[in-house]
């Protein structure tokens, strides 16, 4: 493999790029695969079997520092969420999984968040050595929240030097732009019978999920829809779908 696809997600307090960070997530996925089965590495079925990392952060110390947004809209939004999204990001996902980089105990703190990053950090160098690859991409739901909010809160922690490759933005890839214009670009072939149209898809771009394979149950519900680290895997889930409609 020459290059690694990695999908970042942040859970945060504020939705400003100043936010205090209550959970990191990311999976590593491989465009290149054959079928879906083993885009994460694996017969993966559910998020902990993927290559994922995956940190709760301590909020106190971001809160007493004062350098760090909370925001109260957000804490109403978090009061309305089920009790199982809420569990989410409450505790690391820990099931033994094999491939992950979570080495929570049960009795393990919450990780501060200049441990949490330079944990991330090591994570991303030990996948490059371990799949041997020249190049990556980090992924998200659009560049101008999770990367700003990272590249932030490195800053303040005096980790930017530690994240020189996650902070740089040549390895930045938005997953909507990719899933919504390639999508969009599929629907052009004079053989796609759809519901939908590429105008539609103009309209309204969110209708792309709707023609894209669903994630398999196994790997969540609406419940535990926005830990990061489901958040991740749905997000790597239908990128991957997208460019496989132009790339195959």
């Amino acid at each position: 493999m020459r290059l690694l696809d990695i999908t970042l997600d942040l859970e945060t307090c504020s939705l400003s790029s100043h936010a205090a960070i209550m959970q990191i997530a990311a999976v590593a996925w491989d465009r290149f695969a054959k079928d879906d089965t083993q885009m994460f590495f694996g017969k993966a079925s559910k998020p902990e079997e993927t290559e994922h990392f995956v940190r709760t952060i301590d909020l106190n110390s971001q809160f007493v520092e004062g350098l760090f947004d909370f925001d109260q809209d957000t804490a109403r939004w978090w009061g309305r969420q089920g009790r199982e999204a809420k569990l989410a990001v409450a505790d690391d996902i820990n099931s033994g999984a094999t491939h992950s980089y979570d080495i929570k105990t049960e009795k393990q703190s919450q990780a501060l968040l200049n441990e949490a990053l330079a944990e991330l950090d090591d994570w991303i160098r030990k996948l490059l050595s371990l799949y041997k690859v020249d190049n990556f991409c980090i992924w998200c739901q659009g560049t101008d929240f999770d990367i700003p909010i990272l590249r932030y809160a490195a800053e303040r922690t005096q980790c930017n030097k530690l994240l020189p490759m996650a902070l740089h933005h040549k390895y930045f890839r938005d997953c909507r732009t990719a899933i919504y214009e390639c999508t969009a670009k599929w629907l052009e072939r004079d053989d796609v019978e759809q519901p939908y149209t590429k105008l539609d898809l103009l309209k309204d771009p969110t209708l792309a999920y709707k023609l894209l394979p669903q994630l398999p149950e196994s790997f969540g519900g609406k419940e535990n829809a926005h830990g990061a680290l489901y958040d991740c895997v749905r997000s790597s889930w239908f990128t991957w779908q997208a460019l496989r409609l132009i790339f195959q």
